[in-house]
């Protein structure tokens, strides 16, 4: 499996991580003739070496004099979701380069939405919805395709300080508030530097790519590329990229102690007496949506013997608010209980594999040195919808897929 490290050292922008993915040897060349086929014109790619404090990087910018507003293009029909999403379902982009450019901007559209208090579906992108932007998702994209990446992950997302000036108008917060939306659940780190240091484009990129933002994987490096932004700050203002292969963890001297690792989570309990059953299916949704772990529940007795049902949820301390709000907003409970708990858990991640059916997450638990690999249940009966075939006969196939792969990389290592 090939993966690649994004490091924030000083930031991300949309071209800092395709700068720094054609540094560590993606062809522009090739990266360009696949952005040729989504239909917009008037753009031109312009490369240049550069330093950023010392550190020799790419700078890479779609030039763009002004925006072709003729008929079929992006420009004429006007910068809504749906607008980018048809421009770019109508390039002729390999399938999975289209999937993740659309998965990058449908989940940059639901955090702008959120922001603006209105619909995916009436929301105008303003800086993100402009042909750069798009270019720049679709390029890093196609990048990743190129250099053969399964996997993406990234460092801890850097902010700065002071205020910013945006479409809507100046001292604005820092980082904006469609970006700090897409940083939900991920981890940061505030640096003494005045300007935004991660951009909306690449917030959306990393949080829609990367499984576990903020984990650096064990990786056999094999290259390594430097993606400059334009400003000049007391850090280097670069994003590194290392991609290699997932190096195999040598075994501890107790594996029994070793393979155990800790967090803290908050549990969360509601007793609800007075709601239909089936609105419980909704509810555990959106509670999952909203950041949980888990989600679960149980029959209970309550005074003078009413039945009635425990609703629990397992969440991450900086989740907790989010899905405790959930749990009030889709029941009839008026309140929740929360207790900070410690749990053991076995070292785990979850990993992309591209299969016959398309793009499928499996989730690798590791005991010693055996790795058990569970399917994503989700993405199961997604295919087994779309293909109008049994659960069972997806998963079987999925498995089976799964074990032939490991058991290549096992013989390769060997």
């Amino acid at each position: 499996m090939r993966v690649a490290y994004f490091e924030l050292i000083g930031g991300a922008a949309g071209n800092m991580l395709l700068g720094a993915l054609i540094d560590a040897g993606a062809d522009p060349d090739a990266i360009e003739r696949a952005l040729r086929s989504i239909p917009v014109n008037g753009w031109t790619l312009e490369r240049s070496r550069t330093r950023k404090a010392g550190i020799a990087a790419e700078y890479v910018d779609f030039n763009l004099p002004g925006e072709d507003c003729r008929p079929g293009t992006m420009a004429a029909h006007g910068h809504r979701l749906g607008d980018i999403l048809d421009v770019i379902g109508r390039s002729g982009l390999s399938t999975r380069v289209r999937e993740r450019a659309k998965a990058v901007y449908t989940r940059l559209g639901e955090a702008e939405a959120r922001v603006h208090g209105t619909t995916v579906a009436a929301l105008h992108f303003h800086e993100v919805g402009q042909i750069d932007a798009v270019l720049d998702v679709a390029g890093v994209c196609v990048a990743l395709e190129l250099l053969g990446i399964d996997r993406v992950a990234c460092s801890a997302f850097p902010i700065g300080r002071g205020s910013i000036s945006m479409h809507h108008g100046s001292h604005y917060p820092n980082p904006p508030p469609a970006t700090a939306d897409l940083m939900r659940g991920m981890p940061t780190l505030p640096l003494e530097i005045e300007g935004e240091l991660v951009t909306t484009t690449a917030a959306a990129i990393l949080a829609t790519l990367v499984a576990e933002p903020g984990v650096r994987p064990p990786l056999l490096i094999e290259r390594i590329g430097y993606g400059a932004g334009r400003s000049d700050f007391a850090v280097p203002n670069v994003t590194r990229v290392i991609i290699g292969k997932l190096a195999a963890a040598p075994t501890p001297p107790n594996p029994a102690a070793a393979d155990l690792e800790t967090d803290d989570v908050i549990v969360l309990e509601t007793n609800i007496d007075d709601m239909s059953p089936q609105a419980f299916e909704l509810a555990i949704e959106r509670i999952f949506a909203a950041g949980a772990l888990d989600v679960w529940t149980l029959p209970i007795g309550m005074k003078k013997q009413r039945p009635a049902v425990l609703l629990s949820a397992l969440a991450p301390p900086a989740r907790a608010a989010d899905c405790a709000h959930a749990m009030l907003r889709e029941t009839s409970s008026i309140g929740v209980r929360t207790r900070h708990e410690s749990r053991l858990t076995l070292p785990r991640e979850i990993v992309r594999m591209l299969t016959p059916y398309g793009e499928v997450r499996v989730k690798l638990v590791r005991v010693g040195t055996q790795v058990r690999s569970t399917l994503e249940y989700d993405d199961v009966v997604r295919i087994a919808r779309e293909r109008g075939v049994p659960f069972g006969t997806v998963a079987d196939e999925l498995t089976r897929l799964i074990e032939s792969e490991n058991e290549r990389d096992e013989r390769n290592l060997v």
